[in-house]
């Protein structure tokens, strides 16, 4: 139960609210209480500037003169309270005068407040030095707080029967809030249960971009746009290798199947081990192909970096499909300058090999291709028969191969599945490069690649 957001909400709110009103009802309560003995001192000091003011009137009157004691038995008579009383005592604590028979005590220091119990009542004293007639008396005033303490516990009971209730509805209060406020997301829960593979084209509904749930709900649908996009690479990328791999398995197939079905001449059979052994080095190199881009999407390929010269690179690989370019009676021209980069000799090997090979497939018979490394900046030119305007943004995309190429490569052995060109930009990428087709028309192509100063 309390691994709900909705209880911890709810209980949060409810202890903060029932904190602040406990805190306001014990703050009231003390304040009240100050405020109520403030009064109470305020009137016993009144009441003892006004018995001295009585003391001075009589001490000064017309009547004959008395004695100090008879002065303040006279004065006493006129300051009868309902709750208020005065004592006064000689300076050997002699009872001179008294407001009440009762026996209230009479040790308290001088220009002191002090409260103090009898039976069940609690008064307040307030003790103070009186002069009369050159004679020193002691001035005790009381007061009975009995009203004052029926102020404190009725508001004492107020306050314990309305906190209690102020908390329960504060959770009340405090529920409907979470409920309310989680809402919107329980239904995105809802609408999310319901997306799967099978419907990552669907979103969530946004009531409102502009608070905290519109935009995890849009962070949400962009994930959801990720995944569909992932989703959908790797269900191309499952069907383009399928097809791929389909080709050269149905060879090797056909070929096996016909060589072993009858006595045939060693020719054809040399003829047919020939065409099982090319489309062998082709599905090895697409698995190889796969594997690489596998690791690569995986993050688990590791790149060796160290310091390697680019034009000794390009020269190895430009010897390399010399042998190829010859079949198809194409030159092959090379101009490079000395080059020292940080890089993996093996990928940069790779990505230049691929692009040479491309080269020579898409290239006219007797045609020529222009290597040149100037300035950290590497161009490999062929004179085939260009890539179409609308196709040249895809040709970087796994397996995509354009349908002229396609055509005039299908009966090739060397045919390639569509990945060189991906692994090339990933290499270029990875070495901080940037490989672009620079010209494509009816004349040849142009790929380019700039690495870093």
């Amino acid at each position: 139960m309390f691994d709900s957001i909705r209880v911890k909400l709810t209980l949060w709110y409810a202890s903060v609210l029932g904190l602040v009103v406990l805190a306001f009802a014990i703050l009231t309560y003390i304040s009240v209480s100050k405020i109520l003995l403030k009064e109470a001192d305020e009137s016993l000091s009144a009441l003892s500037m006004n018995f001295v003011s009585a003391i001075r009137i009589e001490e000064t009157g017309e009547d004959d003169v008395h004695f100090p004691d008879e002065i303040i038995a006279e004065a006493i008579k006129e300051f009868k309270f309902q709750d208020l009383y005065i004592s006064v005592y000689s300076a050997n604590g002699r009872m001179i005068a008294r407001t009440s028979d009762e026996s209230f005590p009479d040790g308290f220091p001088e220009n002191s407040y002090d409260s103090f119990q009898i039976d069940d009542r609690t008064f307040r004293a307030y003790s103070t030095p009186l002069q009369v007639s050159e004679n020193s008396y002691k001035l005790l005033i009381y007061r009975d707080l009995t009203e004052q303490i029926k102020i404190k516990d009725q508001l004492f009971y107020t306050f314990s029967i309305s906190v209690p209730i102020a908390f329960l509805l504060s959770i009340w209060f405090g529920y409907l809030l979470a409920k309310r406020s989680l809402k919107p997301v329980m239904e995105m829960s809802g609408q999310a249960r319901t997306i799967s593979a099978s419907n990552l084209d669907a979103r969530l509904l946004v009531k409102n971009e502009r608070d905290e749930l519109g935009g995890l709900a849009n962070v949400f649908n962009e994930l959801l746009g990720r995944l569909e996009a992932s989703f959908e690479q790797q269900r191309r990328f499952m069907a383009d290798a399928s097809h791929e791999l389909r080709t050269p398995l149905a060879i090797v197939r056909g070929e096996s199947e016909v060589a072993l079905s009858k006595e045939r001449p060693n020719e054809e059979l040399r003829e047919s081990l020939a065409i099982v052994n090319d489309e062998s080095k082709r599905l090895t190199k697409i698995v190889d192909d796969l594997f690489t881009l596998s690791r690569v999407d995986a993050g688990q390929f590791k790149a060796n970096f160290k310091p390697v010269y680019l034009d000794e690179i390009l020269a190895d690989c430009v010897r390399n499909v010399r042998v190829l370019a010859d079949q198809k009676q194409i030159s092959l021209d090379i101009s490079t300058e000395e080059t020292e980069i940080s890089g993996d000799e093996q990928l940069l090997r790779r990505l230049f090999m691929n692009l040479l090979d491309n080269a020579v497939k898409y290239d006219r018979e007797g045609g020529r291709i222009s290597v040149r490394l100037v300035d950290k900046t590497a161009t490999i030119s062929d004179t085939g028969f260009g890539i179409a305007p609308e196709e040249q943004a895809k040709i970087f995309e796994r397996f995509y191969r354009s349908d002229k190429a396609r055509s005039r490569n299908e009966r090739s052995i060397s045919a390639g599945a569509g990945l060189g060109l991906s692994i090339a930009k990933w290499v270029a990428e990875l070495h901080q490069a940037r490989l672009k087709l620079s010209r494509s028309d009816s004349t040849g192509s142009t790929f380019t690649i700039i690495f870093p100063h």
